[in-house]
Parts: structure tokens; C-alpha cells; sequence
């Protein structure tokens, strides 16, 4: 009775292990969203359609580096977060903000977009995304950014709006329980693995 008990823990235990070996490590990333903090912690998150989207830098390396998970800028006209699972290519969202270095901490609606960063869309706040290769532009009236912190060193805040689809004008996504918490001196060094 001894070995069969034995016998059965065994295999059990070795069927659980086969099983966990087979899964691919895309199968195995879980992502949970990070805490809403204001303190500078090179946090990013979302949920786009219901899915967790945490960015991560991509595995293959291309001409100038390997892609970046998260990339932060900022000058005189406006600040902007870019962020994406580049290790999948799943999806990523963009965010643009005009004077927020005069405005600072408030709640930003987006406006509608079409098409991408560019000069002919300098005095609006938008978010664009893409989603299993699919291109996005917010919708005016469906979000907000709010901007909770924003000093010299930190800028942190919330985000959620619909988006439409660029080439296919019935299909939309929803982007929400952003949130973002960058220290922007080492924000663009940090690894996101």
C-alpha cells in the first residue's frame, strides 16, 4: 500500500511539473497591474479591453538598441509616455499632453485623433493605442488623464478613454484603470523585463 501511495504522489508530481514545462512563457505571463503611487516608481499599467497591458522591453535587439517597454519626453510644448509589451508586440498606448509643465496637476480630457505624434495636433490632449496590430485614436469625451503628481523629478497620474480603430470604423477599444508613476531621470534607463 506504501508504494502504491508513493508511486501515485510521484506521478501526480511529475504530471504537474510536465505541465508547467509545456507552457510557453507567453502562456505563463500573468501581469498584474502595478499600485497607483506618486512617488516615483518607473510604474506603468492598464487594462485594454479587459487585458493587463504592462510594458516590457522587447527581446530582440535592433538597429540602435533593443526596444524600449516605456519611453518618456518632455519640452516646452508638451510631455508625452509611451508604453508597450515590445516583448510580445501585443499592444501599447501613447499619451500626449500640451503646457503641462505650466499646468501641472489637473484632469485632462482627450480629444479625438487620428493618426499619430505630429505638428498638426499640438494643442490637445489625445491617447492612441495599438491592440493586436490594430491601430487606435481616442474619442473625444470618453476620458480623461489626471495628472495627480508632477514636480521636476516626478510625474504621475491616471488615464481611460475609448478608442477607434485608424482603418476599420466599427471597431473600438477601451483603455482603463491606467496609471503611470515616473521618476524622469531614470524613467528612459529603467528595464522592463
Amino acid at each position: 500500500m506504501k508504494h502504491f501511495f508513493l508511486k501515485t504522489v510521484l506521478f501526480l508530481f511529475a504530471f504537474t511539473l510536465s505541465n508547467c514545462e509545456s507552457k510557453t512563457e507567453d502562456e505563463r505571463w500573468n501581469p498584474e497591474l502595478p499600485p497607483i503611487t506618486q512617488i516615483g516608481a518607473n510604474t506603468f499599467g492598464c487594462k485594454i479591453n479587459g487585458q493587463v497591458m504592462i510594458p516590457r522591453d522587447s527581446r530582440k535587439s535592433q538597429l540602435g538598441g533593443i526596444p524600449k517597454g516605456v519611453s518618456y519626453g518632455t519640452d516646452l510644448n508638451y510631455d508625452w509616455i509611451k508604453a508597450s509589451d515590445r516583448y510580445t508586440a501585443t499592444g501599447g498606448v501613447a499619451i500626449k499632453i500640451p503646457n503641462l509643465q505650466t499646468l501641472k496637476v489637473g484632469e485632462y480630457e482627450v480629444k479625438t485623433i487620428i493618426g499619430g505624434f505630429a505638428s498638426t495636433h499640438p494643442n490637445i490632449v489625445y491617447i492612441q493605442a495599438t491592440h493586436h496590430k490594430g491601430f487606435y485614436g481616442s474619442i473625444e469625451g470618453t476620458g480623461k488623464v489626471i495628472i495627480t503628481h508632477y514636480d521636476n523629478e516626478i510625474i504621475s497620474g491616471t488615464f481611460y478613454c475609448k478608442l477607434k480603430n485608424r482603418d476599420i470604423s466599427d471597431n473600438f477599444i477601451e483603455i482603463t484603470e491606467g496609471r503611470f508613476d515616473f521618476n524622469k531621470n531614470t524613467i528612459n534607463s529603467k528595464r522592463f523585463r
